[in-house]
């Protein structure tokens, strides 16, 4: 599955990163490329954790849709390919 991830630069401190469709699948990192390698873990963990506890995988939205969500502005949108479990 292919989910969308937006990261915000937190001035002085790295980058933040919500994968908006998966609950509780955020993350920290001090650079851009490590905040993406740690979202795409997270989110792997996140689906691991809804697939044993016997719970649908929820379905990704698409980016458009998400982008006109005001707790998203200013945002880098990326996409995670996570292979399915």
């Amino acid at each position: 599955m292919r989910y969308p991830v937006v990261l915000h630069n937190i001035e002085y401190a790295g980058f933040g990163a919500i994968a908006p469709d998966l609950p509780h699948c955020h993350c920290y990192a001090e650079t851009l490329d490590a905040a993406l390698q740690k979202m795409a873990e997270t989110i792997f963990q996140r689906l691991e954790e809804l697939r044993q506890a016997g719970e649908p995988m929820p379905q990704p939205q698409d980016v458009d849709n998400l982008r006109d969500n005001p707790a998203f502005a200013g945002g880098i949108w990326a996409i995670i390919d996570v292979e399915s479990l």
